[in-house]
């Protein structure tokens, strides 16, 4: 049947479901030290975005390259947050169980704000740094950037990151199998999101040097 030859649509769509999983369970697996969530989550949208343009790269093979090349600098990056995460954490504690309990709501508004940019910073650094070679500081600045710009768009990322972890919570009797299909599904949809963001970066970026040349000449 032509259904089950490896050029058909099906199979096609079948083998990148299921690069999808695998990328997300190497993620899970080579995040587990917590200082290599930097790296790993750089490889995995390094892979999935690929995937996204329509690129057939070995999803293995693909990940460990793009760990390998980034995680010396996407971990130093990657540390720095860490340490204003454990402020963060430290102060919603004393927020919600110590001496700041009694906090007006417009600062704890406030610091909901703030800890949402600064995830929001976070996670578009992954991306970014899986699609172009900049220095840490470039780094930093253009996620934060492309952040508050996409502001908006970056609460539905956060919700369909976070859901599938609060509703395997919910019916754990199931949480393996809705945990591969929630991921596989929001991977799909944040990589096509980032990597719609990215390449209105790159055109800018080739127009602006067209512009520069054209005025140079």
């Amino acid at each position: 049947m032509q259904i089950f030859n490896p050029d058909s649509e099906v199979m096609e769509f079948l083998g990148k479901v299921a690069d999808y999983i695998v990328i997300n369970l190497l993620c899970l697996l080579c995040s587990i030290p917590i200082f290599t969530i930097g790296a790993a989550f750089t490889a995995k949208y390094y892979v999935s975005m690929k995937i996204v343009r329509g690129e057939e790269p070995s999803a293995t093979k693909a990940y460990f390259k793009s760990f390998r090349e980034n995680f010396k600098q996407i971990t130093g990056v990657w540390l720095l947050f860490l340490i204003v995460y454990a402020i963060l954490a430290f102060d919603w504690y004393n927020v919600l169980y110590g001496m700041a309990m009694g906090m007006p709501f417009i600062l704890k508004a406030a610091l909901g704000v703030l800890t949402f940019l600064v995830w929001s910073i976070t996670y578009c650094m992954f991306p970014f740094m899986a699609r172009y070679d900049v220095k840490s500081k470039e780094l930093v600045k253009a996620s934060a950037v492309m952040a508050m710009l996409n502001f908006p768009r970056m609460v539905l990322i956060f919700i369909v990151t976070f859901l599938p972890y609060i509703i395997c919570a919910w019916y754990i009797q199931w949480g393996l199998l809705i945990w591969i299909f929630a991921t596989t599904v929001s991977l799909y949809y944040i990589s096509k999101e980032f990597n719609k963001q990215l390449e209105m970066i790159t055109k800018k970026g080739e127009e602006v040097n067209e512009s520069g040349n054209t005025q140079a000449s």
